[in-house]
């Protein structure tokens, strides 16, 4: 099963990632204003996946990665991939557990309460 993970991005936008089992990365979102926005888009994406299209891509050095859109509309980029099968394992996985993707909000720094202890010898 897979995980969404909902980011802040270092310019104060949003973006989330679709993680396979092993925590690797699939898929980065494109960049959104609000977190409200991703969790919208995940939203639609869920219950609107049989309308989900998938374009395959090769980078100039050989590297293939896929594009997800909904109705032309960009959703998000796959990381890169040396292999046509491990492309396509890949896609399988986000195929197959994006719709039961359990979804985690990173967005908050929870341990901004807790004061940093520097230990002096």
């Amino acid at each position: 099963m897979g995980t969404l993970v909902i980011s802040k991005k270092e310019n104060n936008k949003y973006k989330y990632t679709y993680n396979n089992r092993k925590g690797n990365i699939l898929i980065t979102s494109n960049s959104h204003e609000t977190k409200a926005h991703c969790i919208s888009e995940i939203n639609v994406l869920k219950r609107n996946f049989s309308s989900v299209q998938y374009q395959r891509y090769k980078t100039p050095s050989g590297k293939l990665y896929f594009k997800i859109t909904i109705n032309g509309h960009l959703i998000g980029t796959s990381r890169k991939f040396t292999t046509p099968l491990l492309m396509d394992k890949g896609l399988n996985d986000f195929k197959t557990y994006f719709t039961t993707s359990e979804v985690l909000d990173f967005t908050e720094d929870v341990f901004e309460c807790f004061p940093e202890v520097v230990f002096e010898e």
